[in-house]
């Protein structure tokens, strides 16, 4: 099942508002969520999480949150610390 014309659209103007200058994931059928383990199959949606990929595709960060509550999101802050940790390689 293809990307819809309406989600790169879609993608576009995110990444054109945003300046997001690298490619966005449709995952329409969930199969990427599910091989990261944060698919909730019961409602059928990710669960709150945040993933760090590197350049080479491997996962070098990964929180899934209990539920979607300001007191369970990570911030901003707390994200870019977990990229210097992997930029400075630990």
């Amino acid at each position: 099942m293809g990307i819809s014309a309406n989600a790169i659209f879609s993608q576009k103007a995110l990444a054109d508002f945003a300046k997001i200058n690298y490619p966005l994931l449709s995952d329409r059928d969930g199969k990427v969520m599910q091989a990261l383990g944060v698919w909730d199959e019961q409602r059928r949606l990710a669960k709150r999480s945040y993933i760090i990929i590197d350049k080479e595709g491997v996962v070098r960060f990964k929180s899934i949150r209990p539920t979607n509550t300001e007191k369970d999101l990570l911030s901003t802050e707390a994200l870019l610390n977990e990229v210097k940790k992997i930029n400075q390689g630990s």
